[in-house]
């Protein structure tokens, strides 16, 4: 008797216990009005923070892009001299090799952005269009300084070897004494630097050519997929676009480089040229600490627009649950 009092006794809870796991909690209607208030809150705080961090990285680009202005606009303007011989090209060429660097990290990030666009449902495409636009901007712009820079060495002038510096009569002859002209020796060494760094950046627009052809390449092959998504379709087909843009840029700044003007600028001698790579190089490292921080500050942007939009999304889940379940009847 015992035993099936147990059993039942055991049956009996199993059944409550059954029944507990599958009666749904009641629903706190006025908690979750109030969660949608609360979210509210939350998302206004987050987005006052995001506006202060848009506004420390727009400002500081700002004055990064004044300063790299300032620097390719002085070089630009100056040649080297029988004195100062290489150094303002050696300038140059340091310039432009940091601005062909600063173009690739550019490169590699709207790439991140591009990929972003395509798998991700947080933020929204035309958010992150945005900045797709703002580095393709940033690399243009890249480019025409160091096409800027490149343009500005001097081409070739036709300058007499030698120099004539005296002579002296010898049995009713007149014997003129000549050397090579400085100024010949000058001319020959802008016109080596101008050739190398034509080169140098002719090289770099063929390697970006290549880069953007391979990826149009691969946006080709990939809208032969039947299965994409009328979203990804559009996005592939729009990269396109600016791709073919990018590229015809590079082929028309390509052809400007290979057909050299031959910059003019003023000549300075030594001392003034050493004054220049002072103010370069304390330039420099200013500009490296600006640009690890627009970096760091874009990413501490980018988590933070990502944080607000998917709370936004949260926030349009809820508000659509209070809409499609009315408060209960009191």
């Amino acid at each position: 008797m015992k035993n099936n009092l147990s059993t039942i006794s055991i049956m009996t809870l199993s059944l409550v216990t059954a029944f507990a796991q599958t009666t749904p909690a009641p629903i706190d209607y006025e908690a979750r009005v109030q969660s949608v208030v609360t979210l509210k809150e939350h998302i206004a705080a987050r987005e006052e923070r995001f506006e202060l961090l848009k506004k420390d990285l727009i400002d500081l680009d700002g004055r990064l892009e004044k300063q790299i202005d300032a620097i390719v606009k002085k070089l630009a303007s100056l040649t080297d001299s029988n004195d100062s011989r290489t150094k303002v090209a050696n300038m140059k060429d340091d310039v432009i090799d940091g601005l062909v660097r600063s173009i690739w990290i550019y490169r590699q990030k709207r790439v991140t952005v591009f990929e972003r666009m395509r798998k991700e449902n947080v933020v929204p495409k035309e958010e992150l269009e945005k900045t797709l636009k703002t580095f393709d901007d940033h690399i243009n712009k890249r480019v025409s300084q160091v096409m800027e820079l490149a343009k500005s060495f001097p081409g070739h002038q036709d300058i007499d070897k030698y120099e004539s510096y005296g002579g002296s009569y010898y049995d009713g002859y007149y014997n003129e004494d000549t050397r090579i002209s400085e100024d010949w020796k000058q001319n020959r060494r802008d016109n080596t630097s101008g050739r190398q760094a034509r080169k140098e950046v002719l090289t770099a627009l063929d390697k970006a050519l290549e880069t953007n052809q391979s990826r149009r390449a691969s946006i080709l092959e990939a809208l032969k997929n039947r299965k994409l998504t009328d979203k990804e379709k559009t996005i592939q087909q729009e990269e396109m676009g600016r791709i073919d843009a990018t590229i015809d840029n590079l082929r028309a700044q390509r052809r400007e480089l290979v057909m050299p003007e031959g910059g003019a600028g003023k000549e300075i001698g030594g001392d003034e040229a050493h004054d220049v790579k002072q103010m370069l190089e304390d330039a420099r490292a200013d500009l490296s600490r600006d640009f690890s921080e627009i970096m760091q500050k874009y990413s501490d942007l980018e988590t933070e627009r990502t944080r607000i939009y998917g709370l936004k999304n949260n926030l349009q889940a809820r508000e659509e649950w209070l809409k499609n379940n009315p408060p209960p009847s009191k």
